[in-house]
């Protein structure tokens, strides 16, 4: 997920990702979201990064391709190779796997999916700075765009508004873009273990019940009697394993549990200009 700040004086949009296994109040961030909906999410994040949400998007990825086939793809530039031998591409009847060479590209809706998805082989962090990247690319291909092109700009927030959940409207949305077309994108922030974040202690679940498995296979059974019938008692040498009361995902929280920290970082970007 990316929250987005538009500050009208330096004429900028600021983003910056948040993980969607930031762990707050015993849930991992995005079940706010699927659990007690938007308004409640939006109370959630406020309450986290400091700053109340205006307006917000649930973008479907298939619009997300409408969108860039739209305008006639983007235009991007890697660094750096990005590899995913589990995602499987189709192209022309032909199986494949994601395979990105570090150059130049120009992608369609489709292509530029795949990148914006693909983690396996990266990280959830790699994977928000290309969110950030292909962003960068659609509002630069959108700022040819004008007023002359009303139609064309018509559909795509048609087709957005139509594909996605939101409480931006089709009149708000037109405005905004003329409004701030020509913002410069302050992006690459991402909340991550390389700069505030940190990963608690957990246990898998599946190691969790393969524990309790051999444990209880471990067990001698005493058989003791109980009117006409026995009762089996396991006499164990071990405590049962207790991992069931522990942590059993993979979760992120700021680092000494300090989630002012969140604050930190979201005012040294909103309002310091990054770090």
């Amino acid at each position: 997920m990316i929250f987005a700040h538009i500050d009208e004086n330096d004429r900028t949009v600021d983003m910056i990702s948040i993980p969607r296994d930031l762990y707050y109040n015993g849930r991992k961030i995005n079940h706010y979201v699927m659990n007690f909906g938007m308004e409640e999410f939006k109370r959630v994040l406020g309450e986290i990064t400091g700053y109340e949400l205006d307006k917000y998007i649930l973008i479907d990825m298939y619009a997300f391709i409408d969108v860039v086939d739209i305008i006639g793809g983007i235009d991007v530039h890697l660094d750096s190779a990005v590899i995913d031998p589990t995602y499987k591409t189709l192209d022309n009847g032909v199986w494949g796997t994601l395979n990105y060479a570090p150059g130049d590209y120009h992608l369609m809706g489709k292509e530029s999916l795949r990148l914006a998805r693909s983690r396996h082989t990266s990280s959830d962090f790699a994977r928000a700075e290309r969110q950030h990247m292909i962003l960068g690319a659609i509002q630069k291909k959108a700022r040819e765009f004008g007023f002359g092109d009303a139609g064309t700009l018509y559909d795509i927030i048609r087709t957005v508004l139509n594909k996605t959940e939101t409480d931006i409207s089709i009149s708000e949305a037109m405005a905004y873009y003329f409004k701030y077309q020509n913002f410069d994108i302050n992006s690459g922030y991402v909340l991550s273990t390389g700069n505030i974040l940190s990963v608690p202690e957990y246990i898998a679940k599946e190691e969790c019940t393969k524990m309790i498995d051999e444990w209880t296979a471990s067990v001698s059974v005493e058989e003791v009697s109980v009117g006409d019938s026995g009762v089996g008692v396991p006499l164990a040498d071990s405590p049962r394993p207790d991992c069931e009361n522990k942590l059993q995902a993979y979760t992120l929280v700021p680092a000494d549990g300090n989630w002012d920290l969140i604050k930190w970082y979201f005012r040294k970007v909103f309002e310091e200009g990054g770090f």
